[in-house]
């Protein structure tokens, strides 16, 4: 008699399954919680109880001193090794579920390129920030999100935002808070495209960046936005609020676009400059192996080649091939 094949269970698509079809909807019970997350019920109330479930620390925004930006430190809670799977599979389950074209961050096949894509061609553009946007999400609007749109009753719409909330608000460190985040603030973010329909506009999403665009931006439009911002518990940080006019190149989440073509940035050409003057040993290595340095090297030319690829792609092939055969000695 043969014996029994493994089959590897082929999993869901992203990005295709009606809200009602997703395995978080109308969740009855604790148990059945728990037999979705694959953890017993005992385990996942005693961590509904832990007051030991993140890891506190300081984190710098921008750990590539080869860029130029400014080092500036930001708290992180990443949740510990056992939440942290719980917050993988939740992900896990709310990757597959339908997402609106304007959401641009966190969802397969999309990303700050194919954000700034969309904007294209556009007279003006107009890109705002939302301030403290994860320590603005609470867990109110989480919990709504679990009871109201997946239909869970209370205790267990309850359990799921206590898993996924650090004290009261969105963690910063956890692989979940990007999509998370979004639904919790879905209302506000619909709100934002059905504005942005009425005065002609498009608008994209991603995480906490908004951007609009279209012929005219106006100062009603602007006024509009701030006050349905403010509305749902959110504010729009003012200092990284941009208006960018008809033949000025527009910055949209790190993407330069201008005259109907992406660009890479000078921030991002210059780092890559001041790298491959540490490897030649005329700059500062600020403390990276030869190794290191030529491994990041080559994500950062590879990255440019994925915004231009004529210009970036054959030295990105170099880079990557020199990284690897550096690495591997």
């Amino acid at each position: 008699m043969q014996p029994k094949k493994n089959i590897r269970k082929k999993r869901k698509p992203d990005n295709e399954l009606p809200i009602h079809q997703c395995a978080l909807y109308k969740l009855g019970s604790p148990k059945r919680l728990a037999d979705l997350l694959n953890i017993s019920t005992v385990e996942l109330e005693a961590i509904l109880k832990s007051e030991r479930n993140y890891k506190l620390f300081n984190k710098a925004v921008a750990p590539n001193p080869f860029t130029g930006k400014s080092r500036k430190l930001r708290a992180v809670q990443e949740p510990k090794s056992r939440l942290r799977q719980l917050h993988e599979r939740i992900l896990s389950l709310l990757r597959r579920v339908q997402y609106p074209a304007y959401v641009q961050g966190g969802v397969k096949h999309r990303s700050y390129q194919t954000n700034a894509a969309i904007h294209l061609g556009a007279r003006q553009t107009a890109t705002y920030d939302l301030k403290n946007f994860y320590g603005s999400t609470r867990y109110c609007l989480v919990h709504d999100f679990f009871h109201n749109s997946m239909c869970c009753p209370t205790d267990i719409a309850g359990r799921l935002a206590s898993l996924t909330t650090w004290n009261g608000v969105m963690p910063t460190g956890s692989p979940l808070s990007p999509l998370l985040s979004f639904w919790a603030a879905k209302g506000l973010f619909d709100r934002c495209d059905t504005l942005a329909k009425k005065y002609g506009l498009n608008f994209t999403c991603y995480i906490d960046d908004l951007t609009f665009s279209g012929d005219q931006i106006s100062g009603k439009f602007k006024s509009e936005l701030k006050i349905l911002v403010g509305r749902f518990g959110y504010e729009l940080a003012k200092d990284k609020t941009k208006i960018f006019r008809f033949g000025v190149p527009a910055h949209i989440t790190g993407v330069i676009s201008h005259n109907a073509k992406l660009f890479v940035p000078h921030t991002r050409l210059k780092g890559i400059r001041k790298i491959q003057d540490a490897i030649d040993g005329k700059g500062d290595t600020y403390g990276f192996t030869a190794a290191q340095l030529k491994h990041k090297l080559a994500g950062t030319i590879n990255e440019a080649a994925s915004i231009d690829a004529v210009k970036y792609e054959k030295w990105a092939v170099y880079s990557r091939l020199d990284a690897d055969d550096n690495i591997n000695q």
